[in-house]
């Protein structure tokens, strides 16, 4: 049977059902809503918040090859695969007659990422890639602009191609930290919906005809609001695929869109804005091995705006039997600091004979 599209045109006849994660129902149609918000772009929102958001990427783990940043939202990260798409990149730096990092972070509005990696390591004998058009200043995948994390970075050719060759085998265990609506049931789920790409309105929706794609998702606790009523889930996600968007789309398809995001989930997002400025994504955790075949885990400490929106938060128990009015209590505010919650996370289960999975030593390694 063929997979109805979502997002786009009708809906398949009924004979056809939806598609089911391993957890619960089909997909809604999510990425038909975001196009019909004009989500497009950096919205004027999360535009308003990067002069008070965007601070400098730190080095929070390098080798002679490959460096790892904490990035912070309000660094576009996109980068072609063309190198005279990357030279206009580069020519766009000049032309502004910036010559400072500072000016980067002052500037007020999103700044792309490889215009600070030129700025700050341009003469640094080490990141030899700091420049190169041709090997995409080193940058070997990419966040959302409004996404904080670890960004993977080659400082030289022979880390660049490395990097990139373990992210296109799926060789690189990449966890997030993501704060969802609504009260996630199941403590852990896998979601493999496929995702296709629209350039026009720069979205990602569900489609038969879209790229294969796997999230597997665990619930770290159940909050709410200091004194409210409505419920949010944090859940840890591992993805095996990296598509556009992927985690947004895929836990908004199931019922449970991330806080403060106003693609997927644009009626909430202004809401969402007032305790929560930015959208609720961070690249917490990767895996992978080095050159010299060494297993690394580098983790990510979650920003301090991120941090600062769970503090509005208090944490629930919820008896998730009654369907239609979960009873619930306050256990305590809501954590900041998770490296304690490694021992709370069951090892995520994806191995599938019938597509690319990520090898047994990163499935062991993931709490």
């Amino acid at each position: 049977r063929r997979r109805p599209e979502v997002g786009r045109g009708p809906p398949r006849a009924a004979a056809d059902p939806a598609p089911r994660s391993r957890h619960g129902p089909g997909p809604a149609r999510i990425g038909h809503a975001a196009r019909a918000s004009g989500g497009g772009g950096v919205s004027q929102m999360a535009s308003r918040q990067y002069s008070a958001t965007k601070v400098e990427p730190k080095v929070i783990w390098q080798d002679q090859h490959i460096a790892v940043f904490l990035k912070g939202p309000g660094w576009i990260v996109s980068i072609s695969r063309h190198t005279a798409q990357n030279k206009v990149l580069a020519t766009l730096l000049q032309m502004r007659g910036l010559r400072d990092v500072r000016e980067l972070l002052d500037s007020g509005n999103p700044e792309h990422i490889c215009h600070y990696i030129i700025l700050k390591y341009k003469e640094s004998v080490e990141f030899t890639l700091a420049t190169s058009t041709e090997h995409e200043f080193g940058i070997a995948h990419r966040l959302d602009v409004d996404t904080s994390g670890a960004l993977m970075v080659g400082k030289t050719a022979e880390g660049f191609s490395h990097l990139r060759n373990a992210f296109t085998t799926h060789q690189v265990m990449k966890e997030y930290l993501c704060l969802v609506h609504g009260a996630v049931r199941n403590k852990t789920g896998q979601i493999d919906y496929p995702i296709a790409w629209d350039e026009a309105t720069n979205t990602s929706y569900v489609a038969d005809h879209g790229n294969w794609a796997r999230s597997i998702f665990t619930v770290f606790g159940h909050y709410r609001l200091k004194g409210g009523k409505n419920v949010f889930s944090l859940c840890r996600v591992v993805i095996i695929t990296g598509r556009t968007h992927q985690i947004r789309l895929h836990m908004a398809s199931i019922g449970h869109p991330l806080v403060s995001d106003n693609k997927y989930n644009h009626k909430n997002a202004s809401t969402d804005s007032m305790w929560c400025p930015r959208l609720f994504l961070h690249a917490w955790r990767l895996g992978f091995r080095d050159l010299a075949y060494g297993h690394q885990e580098v983790k990510a400490p979650l920003t301090r705006d991120l941090m600062m929106s769970l503090r509005t938060l208090e944490e629930i128990k919820l008896d998730l039997e009654k369907a239609e009015n979960p009873a619930c209590r306050v256990v305590g505010p809501a954590p900041t600091e998770f490296d304690s919650a490694k021992e709370n996370f069951p090892p995520a289960q994806h191995q599938n004979h019938n597509q690319p999975a990520q090898p047994a030593q990163f499935a062991a390694a993931a709490p």
